[in-house]
């Protein structure tokens, strides 16, 4: 009889180990790969809100509006509710999505719009708007349950730049939303900045960075950065709104006060810039350049004095670029 050769026991389970242990090298490098990709993805996706802004300013020989609110009352008002990325669309390719709005009415098209083409436009996912890192749904639903509410709305991975200072989207005078003095940055509440304002310099200053999808947790997160624009549970606009379970001017546009991915509890995630890359976020400059900001860059917290922009200095060098005007000296190679 032929004896047949086989693997033993032993024999079986080493070569188990060594495979588990060569999956367990290799994991790591093939996680670090992916993110490396979706990193350079999300890159793009800024590169080409960079481009569509410097197209529009281009156009229109002014940036657009970051958010559009004039009535100061929050009700059912023709007034706005519109953000900068719904001006931007046919600047980026995105001209067909942009001729189904009906800038008569609001966003959700509360009042109006009775083919429901602005509630259709809401809920349109747009990729460039993507970071693939971020974990946020396609869509969520917004006072589902009110008559001024809707059932999807597309989630944005990307905010515009107010300033260095939060707290303030828009200013009340009398029953009209102004523009906040404490907001210089790129894209600020019912103003349009020209280029020849950008002071500072085009590459020194932000215009569109990173804000990833943060579920509310002991009432704190950032989960409602759409895309196209908002309204509140009365019908309207309501740009003085910041709080994390609010609609208002923050969920497009975000200040360098709070800490680059700052934590929870304390970081005020709704009115602040994050990300799911490890280290930092991606910010996109004036000048269509985009940059990788470490979270640890210098950072002060600095908060607004009134008279003048610059009264309760000194800024660490992560707000001195969220602002274009305030004539601070930057010196970073990025």
């Amino acid at each position: 009889m032929k004896k047949r050769s086989a693997f033993t026991l032993v024999e079986l389970l080493v070569v188990i180990a060594i495979i588990g242990i060569l999956v367990g090298l290799l994991l790591p490098a093939v996680q670090a790969a992916r993110e490396a990709a979706r990193r350079m993805q999300c890159s793009n996706n800024l590169k080409q809100l960079g481009l569509s802004l410097l197209n529009y300013e281009s156009t229109h020989k002014r940036f657009p509006i970051g958010f559009l609110d004039t009535a100061a009352t929050g009700n059912l008002l023709y007034d706005g509710g519109w953000s900068w990325a719904s001006a931007v669309l046919p600047a980026m390719e995105q001209t067909a999505l942009y001729n189904t709005l009906d800038l008569r009415f609001h966003p959700y098209g509360t009042g109006g719009d009775p083919a429901g083409r602005n509630l259709a436009a809401m809920a349109k996912v747009v990729p460039t708007f993507r970071c693939p890192s971020d974990i946020s749904p396609l869509t969520v639903g917004n006072n589902g349950g009110n008559a001024n509410g809707t059932a999807a709305i597309a989630i944005s991975s990307y905010c515009g730049v107010l300033g260095a200072f939060d707290g303030q989207w828009c200013q009340v005078s009398g029953t009209t939303n102004i523009k906040g003095v404490r907001n210089h940055g790129l894209l600020v509440v019912n103003d349009s900045r020209r280029i020849s304002e950008v002071t500072d310099g085009t590459s020194n200053a932000f215009a569109v960075g990173e804000v990833s999808w943060r579920p509310l947790e002991g009432g704190e997160g950032s989960q409602r950065q759409y895309i196209l624009g908002n309204i509140t549970t009365n019908g309207g606009p309501l740009c003085t709104n910041s709080g994390p379970a609010n609609n208002g001017g923050h969920l497009h546009l975000r200040a360098t006060r709070h800490k680059l991915n700052g934590p929870i509890a304390t970081g005020e995630k709704q009115k602040a810039f994050h990300s799911y890359h490890t280290g930092g976020a991606q910010f996109v400059f004036v000048d269509g350049s985009v940059h990788f900001i470490s979270d640890s860059i210098e950072h002060t917290n600095t908060n607004f004095t009134d008279p003048g922009i610059t009264q309760s200095g000194p800024y660490g060098l992560y707000q001195k670029m969220g602002s274009i005007n305030d004539g601070a000296t930057i010196n970073i190679e990025l």
